[in-house]
């Protein structure tokens, strides 16, 4: 009996495995070609200051983890933030894409940027993206994160 316990088990599941076919693999030049105009209109909203621009590239339940600051989700939350960046004018958005990669049916994208913070200062450091594709086929930014290259202010690697 307990044999076909076991069996009757390890049919199911390789029923379960069956049913989960593993995603196809994406023409990866074509979704990077996708992601990096994306890229440009986000730059574009961020820069133009447009905030609720920047908030629609993002999927309904979006989430934004800006440095310092606590996880923002949802695209009024992440529209919010976007407008007090503005507000305090922080312009100059730049993106590089450095790689992307399939992840399932999403995409990971790994970047650099550089942007202009008042007083004439210029931040650049690293980002991780998770993009979703959306109904409408576009690539949507899903789980956003991103922090500093720079050095904290009187701080040398050797003091870590």
């Amino acid at each position: 009996m307990r044999t076909f316990i076991c069996c009757a088990a390890l049919i199911s599941l390789l029923g379960l495995l069956a049913c989960s076919a593993p995603q196809p693999p994406m023409d990866m030049a074509q979704v990077r070609q996708a992601i990096e105009a994306a890229d440009a209109k986000f730059c574009e909203a961020f820069n133009a200051g447009d905030a609720a621009a920047l908030a629609a590239l993002y999927t309904e339940d979006g989430m934004m983890m800006p440095p310092n600051h606590e996880m923002l989700q949802g695209k009024a939350a992440i529209e919010e933030y976007g407008t007090a960046l503005a507000s305090m004018g922080v312009t100059g958005l730049s993106l590089t894409t450095v790689e992307v990669m399939q992840a399932g049916d999403m995409v990971v994208e790994l970047a650099k940027y550089t942007v202009t913070i008042p007083g004439g200062l210029e931040d650049s450091g690293k980002s991780i993206v998770i993009w979703k594709k959306d109904a409408d086929g576009s690539w949507k930014l899903h789980r956003d994160i991103w922090n500093s290259s720079l050095p904290l202010p009187a701080m040398s690697m050797s003091e870590n």
